[in-house]
């Protein structure tokens, strides 16, 4: 069975930095996420042990959040390529600008793959 985008592609993004509401002290925003916009436990478990997230360019999480991550790809890859649209509000400035840039060419790939998956019923 296919999806519609690469899980791996989805965690990128999940672990990509967001800016929650109420914005909270500066010294607190290396905590949060955008998967903590999806499981928000997250944030409070990340801040009570001082665990520094990964980035996107280094995604390894330690192995008692990875749970989180899997659920909030799940979660995502059900709910599709609008999920990931509005994820993009809980992120700003250049975060945002390549969080939009990311999800927008994975869902024109999308387009592509469904149109020529297509192709075999016609």
């Amino acid at each position: 069975m296919g999806t519609w985008t690469s899980p791996a592609e989805i965690a990128r993004l999940l672990l990509m930095r967001r800016i929650p509401r109420p914005i909270p002290r500066e010294s607190d925003l290396w905590r949060f996420r955008v998967l903590g916009a999806i499981i928000p436990d997250l944030d409070r478990v990340v801040g009570a042990e001082q665990e520094n997230l990964p980035t996107p360019a280094k995604p390894i999480l330690p192995l008692h959040m990875r749970p989180a991550l899997l659920a909030g790809i799940a979660i995502v890859e059900r709910a599709g390529p609008e999920m990931l649209r509005m994820l993009r509000g809980h992120t700003m400035g250049h975060n945002r600008v390549r969080f939009t840039d990311s999800v927008e060419s994975m869902i024109a790939r999308t387009r592509k793959w469904k149109a020529s998956s297509q192709m075999h019923l016609i």
